[in-house]
């Protein structure tokens, strides 16, 4: 069974008061019983970004508060592990020893909950930036070996601390996925479908969800405005409300209700307005494909 959920980023936003730590934490707890009792639902994803930037307001306390809920709601929880800022897959070795670090303390924290996934950014916007200029072939298959080298030496480090079936590598806004899933395959890990993001890059969530259900254990939903050939990225609008864009969310949900997905459907939007339109979108399909 689909398991709907979103962020507490539609209510509370990515600011935080972090000279008032006890109203903060208090907000985002708030936020999380709304989810349940006001829109009904069964799942949130825990940003622990937040965790990184304001350990003084989201500290172990605050997250064994969110594990006493979780069983007082019934909640699914899933974790999203820091991302802004990290990089797995550095060629700087001292800064994937640092994002290593903030992942393994993202973990620590979050010890107490009942965690069904965690999602990973496998590398960050520099590497991918990096990758995405290679043009010359032999100078594209050596920086992407070393990269990859990089990654394979974190996924391993991660999965002495998490089991790797919980572990969803995510596929981003640019082309490393594709060298990265030999490595998914070896470590055992699952994937993260983000749909918005393979939109983005004129993926099909369809095709996708075929060649890898067995590994996807998580799916981000959002939709995105992708604008014509030759506009560039500043053309691109994602995190929108379902309906305002181009994703086949209908026809995404057909192919998951067919292959009977077991995971969490996580709505990455960022706004109390966009929350509601999704969920009034989604809630208004054709019975056999609601959630």
């Amino acid at each position: 069974m689909i398991t709907l959920g979103t962020t507490t980023l539609p209510l509370c936003g990515w600011l935080v008061d972090a000279a008032k730590p006890v109203p903060s934490r208090e907000q985002r707890l708030t936020a999380i019983r709304s989810l349940k009792d006001q829109y009904g639902l069964p799942a949130v994803e825990l940003t622990l970004d937040l965790a990184a930037v304001y350990p003084q307001v989201f500290d172990a306390g605050y997250y064994r508060e969110v594990a006493a809920l979780q069983k007082t709601l019934d909640l699914v929880c899933t974790v999203h592990l820091p991302f802004l800022w990290v990089d797995p897959s550095s060629l700087n070795e001292p800064i994937r020893r640092a994002s290593m670090a903030s992942l393994r303390e993202a973990l620590a924290l979050t010890q107490a909950i009942d965690v069904a996934s965690y999602v990973l950014h496998l590398w960050g916007s520099t590497t991918a930036l990096i990758a995405a200029q290679l043009q010359h072939p032999a100078q594209r298959t050596l920086v992407l070996q070393a990269i990859m080298g990089q990654a394979d030496r974190s996924l391993t480090e991660l999965c002495q601390l998490v089991d790797a079936g919980r572990l969803c590598v995510e596929n981003l806004e640019d082309p490393l996925f594709a060298a990265a899933v030999p490595l998914i395959e070896d470590h055992g890990t699952s994937m993260c479908l983000d749909v918005g993001h393979l939109v983005w890059h004129g993926g099909d969530p369809s095709w996708y969800l075929r060649q890898y259900g067995s590994r996807i254990r998580e799916v981000h939903l959002h939709d995105v405005m992708v604008g014509r050939a030759g506009q560039g990225l500043g053309q691109i609008r994602d995190h929108l409300a379902l309906g305002t864009g181009q994703v086949d969310y209908p026809g995404l949900l057909t192919v998951l209700k067919e292959m009977d997905f077991q995971g969490a459907v996580i709505l990455e939007v960022n706004t109390r307005a966009d929350l509601e339109q999704s969920l009034e979108r989604l809630r208004s399909l054709p019975s056999e494909i609601a959630i």
